[in-house]
């Protein structure tokens, strides 16, 4: 994206709804309600990529809210620390 032409107004506020939907949604998935949906699964013995299920989901959803703050930082919060 160019320098001189930031994005919208509207656009970065649209991002930042999207980007909070998902951090909000991982917030609830990993360590709330969403252990309900593997923990049959998990109790069971079951593994996923070697790892068991109930680790590689935590680990999982917290990897997807450190996506969304370095994606926040770069897109949206970049203007303004300048």
């Amino acid at each position: 994206m160019d320098e001189s032409n930031p994005p919208s107004i509207k656009s970065s506020r649209k991002l930042a709804w999207i980007l909070s939907s998902v951090f909000l949604c991982a917030l609830i998935m990993g360590p709330g309600p969403g252990l309900y949906l593997i923990n049959e699964y998990a109790a069971g013995g079951g593994t996923i990529l070697g790892f068991p299920a109930l680790y590689f989901w935590a680990v999982f959803w917290y990897a997807v809210e450190a996506a969304v703050i370095v994606a926040a930082y770069k897109l949206i919060w970049k203007g303004e620390s300048e």
